[in-house]
């Protein structure tokens, strides 16, 4: 509940502070500036490592910016690029504080027994669906005994839908909300269709 309530202050002085600069904002959303391309990458992967905003918002911003597919391929860096930082830094760094971290998640077991049937499968849908929050998938691979390169495959495989549809509902959000509430509606089914396979899948363990 206090989580829900601090997302939504978060998400709401965000909207604020937007509808506050809303001109010099759009202003520089038309300037897709191709040369600013490498700041933007560094950018995804800094808010993938330290969500000083969102990085849900920054995506859509990207998708407003440099359209759907530009958009998408700078989210999807950015989040296999923070992945893999955590990843790295839970295993070789700072072992026992992620440690501490990890125990306070009562669904740590249930994504342990996931992992023990098929890692790659356990952090692919893990990424697809909400079944674990991101850092905890992460950090708990990283202190886990899984490889690292199907860590990174299996997150840059099932990253790819979900950065595909925040930079379309961003770019969507500024020129059509018929198509914005339409990509969100496609997704949601998108969703429902992957948790129904891998409720499937989960049962045949």
């Amino acid at each position: 509940m206090k989580k829900g309530i601090i997302a939504v202050i978060v998400y709401g002085t965000i909207l604020f502070i937007a509808f506050l600069y809303r001109e010099p904002l759009l202003t520089w959303l038309d300037e897709s500036d191709l040369s600013q391309l490498p700041f933007m990458f560094f950018l995804a992967i800094f808010f993938g490592v330290i969500p000083v905003i969102p990085f849900s918002v920054f995506a859509g911003i990207m998708g407003a910016k440099y359209g759907v597919w530009i958009g998408a391929i700078i989210n999807w860096t950015g989040s296999i690029g923070a992945s893999a930082i955590f990843f790295l830094l839970a295993r070789y760094f700072f072992v026992r504080q992620f440690q501490r971290f990890i125990s306070r998640y009562k669904k740590v077991k249930k994504f342990d027994y996931i992992i023990s049937q098929n890692a790659f499968i356990a952090v692919l849908f893990s990424r697809m669906i909400p079944i674990v929050p991101p850092p905890v998938i992460n950090i708990y691979s990283g202190l886990s005994t899984m490889l690292f390169s199907t860590y990174m495959a299996a997150t840059a495989l099932g990253q790819i839908p979900g950065m595909i549809v925040y930079a379309y509902l961003g770019n969507q959000l500024f020129t059509s909300f018929q198509f914005f509430f339409l990509g969100i509606s496609i997704y949601l089914g998108y969703v429902l269709l992957v948790i129904l396979i891998y409720r499937w899948w989960y049962k045949r363990f």
